[in-house]
């Protein structure tokens, strides 16, 4: 390798997208999980797999702690990173192009790729996926 950085695999980092996008999702199922979890206790149920369940379970929850710890991170760093978060992944039905999102947040287009690879990273390094 003639660079001194690597460069995250295009694969690690469209997983790493699709797994914030989702963080809202994933909070929803692990409360319909655990829900279904505590109100089903019969052994008899054929669908009554507690062991996928538990996994489910403690691996939405381990994605989710790791979104949340990048997000507190990101908290030091200024209220950019927060709107960033919201604009780029979690507003629905938004056809916001990065260059409207920088403008609402009030940085150049440059500047919002850099957050956009910023936080995939750590979100990447958080969950051991890359370095």
């Amino acid at each position: 390798m003639t660079t001194a950085t690597k460069t995250m695999p295009k694969e690690i980092y469209r997983y790493i997208e699709h797994e914030i996008i989702n963080y809202p999702q994933m909070i929803e199922r692990i409360n319909e999980l655990t829900q279904y979890l505590t109100h089903d206790k019969n052994p008899q149920s054929p669908s009554h797999n507690t062991l996928h369940l538990d996994i489910r379970i403690e691996r939405l929850s381990t994605v989710v702690r790791c979104i949340e710890n990048v997000i507190r991170n990101l908290n030091s760093l200024g209220d950019p990173y927060q709107e960033f978060i919201k604009l780029r992944y979690w507003r629905t039905n938004s056809n916001t192009t990065m260059e409207g999102i920088a403008q609402k947040i009030h940085v150049s287009r440059r500047t919002a790729y850099n957050m956009q690879n910023r936080i995939i990273q750590m979100v990447a390094s958080e969950l051991g996926e890359w370095n």
